[in-house]
This record gives C-alpha cells, sequence and structure tokens, in this order.
C-alpha cells in the first residue's frame, strides 16, 4: 500500500512539473515492460532515423541518446522556436541546435507500463569576439511528442494518435495485441 502511496505521489509531482515545462505527459500502455522496451529500442534504432545511444540501462529502464543536430532550414536562429524557447541574441549569433532524448520505462503492473521522453535542447551562440557557449535550452514539447507517436506508431500501427485524457496521461489500449508480444505471458 506504501509503496502504491509514494508512487502516486512522486508521478503526481512529476505530472505537475511536465505541464509546467509542456512536455508531453506519459503515455500510459496497456503491455508489458518488456514489449515497450524492445518497441523503444527498434524506434530509436530505425535506419531512417537512427539515434545512437550513450546509455541503455533496461534493469533501471532508462535510455540517454547522444546529441544529434536538429535542422529545419538555412538559418540557425529559425530551428530554436520550432523546439524550444531560447533568449533572443544581441550580442551573438546562434551557430547550431542539439537535442538528446532521455527515455524512461516504468512497470507499473503486470501488463501496465508507462513510458516517459524528456529532450534536452541546446543552441551553439557565437559572440563578436568568436568565444562559443552552448545555451540550454528549454523545449516546446514538439521533440517529444513525434517521438512518442514515432514509437506508438510502430507497436499498434500508423493510426495511433498521442491523446491525453483527464488524468493528464496519455492512454492506448490495442486489445493487448502490441507488435512486440510478451513470450510469457501472465
Amino acid at each position: 500500500m506504501s509503496t502504491r502511496l509514494l508512487l502516486f505521489l512522486s508521478l503526481a509531482g512529476f505530472l505537475s512539473s511536465v505541464e509546467a515545462a509542456n512536455i508531453p505527459p506519459p503515455l500510459k500502455l496497456h503491455i508489458p515492460f518488456e514489449s515497450a522496451w524492445r518497441g523503444m529500442l527498434e524506434t530509436l534504432k530505425d535506419p531512417k532515423d537512427e539515434w545512437p545511444m550513450i546509455r541503455e540501462e533496461r534493469i533501471n529502464g532508462s535510455i540517454l541518446t547522444r546529441y544529434r543536430e536538429y535542422s529545419s532550414g538555412p538559418l540557425t536562429e529559425d530551428h530554436i522556436p520550432k523546439i524550444g524557447k531560447g533568449p533572443k541574441l544581441a550580442d551573438a549569433d546562434w551557430m547550431s541546435v542539439e537535442y538528446q532524448y532521455e527515455i524512461e520505462i516504468q512497470v507499473i503492473a503486470a501488463r501496465e507500463t508507462l513510458v516517459t521522453v524528456h529532450t534536452n535542447i541546446r543552441a551553439k551562440k557565437r559572440d563578436f569576439l568568436g568565444r562559443e557557449e552552448w545555451v540550454k535550452i528549454d523545449t516546446n514539447g514538439t521533440r517529444e511528442a513525434a517521438l512518442l507517436t514515432k514509437f506508438g506508431q510502430l507497436l499498434f500501427g500508423d493510426d495511433f494518435k498521442l491523446d491525453q485524457d483527464k488524468a493528464g496521461l496519455r492512454r492506448f489500449f490495442e486489445g493487448d495485441k502490441p507488435k512486440y508480444s510478451d513470450p510469457n505471458p501472465p
């Protein structure tokens, strides 16, 4: 009982910080941990959009990818508002923007899993003397939503969409038939 209360309180605190940062809330799936874990790894290892990993800890359910450059046009200054909220520069220019994913996959019950994605964004600025510095940029949630959608579509098909319910969690029920089924069902 106390474990559930602790999980509920930590999740409630997490959800309030999630809403403040505009990060999509966790995705609650009615599938086993192993299915979610293998599905996320395949999503990150997709040959069309592969993400090299720095850390992959199955025991903790955590994955950290390497940074990758974000480019959506010719001007770096235009990239930042598409994925985050950066400060305006008066005495410097933005040189590049990079981001990485931090992913947590948590077991809630035998056939219930919570998947949380956070994006770390940084932009390199160069001042008029040529000094370069990385600046942390706050995410606007678009990269998190894109990864969660791609992950859901891999597991459940192209009809998968992120929908938010009253509890603030994103849920998906597909008759418990994900692409990666549990070899040892309960």
